[in-house]
C-alpha cells in the first residue's frame, strides 16, 4: 500500500483476512471467476500436447491470482485507498481518520513534501539508533 492519505474514508487501518473476505462484493467474486476461467482456457488453448493437464495447472494459477487480486481490493476499500461507501455504511468509519492535504507537488520534478499524516506513517523516532 501507498504511504499516503487514503481518498475515502477508512473503514479500517490495518484490516486482517476474515474482515476483509467478509467484505467482498460481487464484482470481486465475478474479477476471480473471469480470472480463473480465462486461465484455462489459456492452458487449454495453449497446451497442445496436454490439454487439460496444461489447463488445469493453468486454472489452479489463475485462481491464486485472483484469490490475491480479490484480497487487494477488498483490503484497499477497507483502507480507504478506493471507494468505499458499501463499507462505511456496513461497518462504520474508523474513530480517527487522516487528515487529508491536497496534493500540490512542483511541476514536472515533484519535491518529497511529506504528503502523508502522522496517523498514516508515523515519524520515525531517532533516539534509540545510536
Amino acid at each position: 500500500m501507498p504511504f499516503g492519505d487514503p481518498k475515502y474514508p477508512v473503514v479500517n487501518p490495518s484490516p486482517d483476512v476474515d474482515q476483509t473476505i467478509r467484505s467482498l462484493r460481487t464484482s470481486d467474486y465475478l474479477l476471480a471467476t473471469a480470472m480463473t476461467g480465462g486461465s484455462w482456457a489459456y492452458g487449454y488453448i495453449f497446451g497442445k500436447p496436454t490439454r487439460m493437464a496444461c489447463a488445469s495447472t493453468a486454472m489452479a494459477l489463475g485462481m491464486t491470482a485472483a484469490g490475491m487480486a480479490m484480497l487487494q481490493n477488498g483490503m484497499q476499500r477497507l483502507m480507504g485507498y478506493k471507494e468505499n461507501a458499501r463499507e462505511v455504511k456496513m461497518y462504520g468509519a474508523w474513530p480517527v481518520q487522516p487528515e487529508i492535504r491536497p496534493n500540490t507537488p512542483g511541476g514536472r520534478y515533484p519535491v518529497a513534501t511529506g504528503l502523508y499524516s502522522p496517523s498514516v506513517a508515523p515519524p520515525v523516532d531517532w533516539r534509540n539508533y545510536n
